[in-house]
């Protein structure tokens, strides 16, 4: 009987484990997902809306056992960047959330979801190095998949002033703007993860030569030269 009982007892752990196992499969870990630390935001290459290609942003979702986790909702949250503005321009396979600062997909059979963030900052380039226009630093996005917090990312901006009226799409006053920020970091102001082009966790004149490229780009009608745009006209930035 005393054997019949152990066996019972130990059948029961294990499918108390196998079912724990189970549950576990389709949460998020955020050990074993892939969320990159810098995301760069940017804008249309045309008013048809097709984005910048350099700002496709890759988030890998995968549960404990590094399994990936198909249809997994994925949030990328930027109400803690105090400068950027989101684009409201729809792009197929995201949606926009305005008052929670978010853009969301779904990730696909390998449990990968790819999203181009349209958006902006309000950097008026008003300052007067070493003072700095207002901003965030290091981390202010917060990537989530089914509501739990995978990691954070900092927001590069490619367009620093898209946001104010007159100043929509990449253009070169974007990187005068930009050149401001690197002087105003020489001299002591804080770091900007706006300027941040070459996504190293420091603002120095290197930036400044990822942003021409930019620039350049933008220009030439394969970058993000539209800025906020889609279906054929410009679109409004999020309030």
């Amino acid at each position: 009987m005393t054997g019949l009982v152990r066996k019972a007892t130990l059948l029961g752990v294990c499918g108390l484990l196998l079912a724990a196992a189970t549950a576990s499969a389709n949460v998020p870990d955020p050990s074993k997902s892939s969320v990159p630390g810098f995301i760069k935001v940017g804008g249309a290459q045309t008013l048809a809306g097709v984005p910048d290609p350099t700002i496709a942003y890759s988030v890998t979702v995968r549960d404990f056992a590094n399994n990936p986790i198909a249809g997994s909702f994925v949030e990328v949250n930027f109400t803690n960047c105090t400068d950027t503005k989101l684009c409201t321009a729809v792009i197929a396979g995201q949606t926009v959330d305005c008052p929670n600062k978010a853009v969301r997909a779904t990730t696909n059979a390998s449990g990968v979801t790819v999203v181009s963030v349209l958006g902006a900052a309000n950097n008026s380039g008003s300052t007067v190095p070493p003072a700095i226009f207002a901003g965030a630093g290091l981390g202010c996005v917060r990537v989530y998949a089914d509501g739990i917090q995978l990691g954070t990312a900092t927001s590069i901006i490619y367009d620093q002033n898209g946001s104010l009226v007159g100043g929509n799409g990449v253009t070169a006053l974007d990187l005068a703007i930009s050149k401001n920020d690197i002087g105003a970091v020489g001299g002591g102001a804080p770091y900007r993860g706006r300027t941040d082009y070459s996504a190293d966790g420091g603002i120095t004149a290197i930036d400044l030569s990822f942003h021409k490229t930019v620039v350049g780009n933008s220009g030439a009608n394969i970058g993000s030269g539209a800025g906020c745009a889609g279906g054929g006209v410009a679109q409004p930035y999020c309030p």
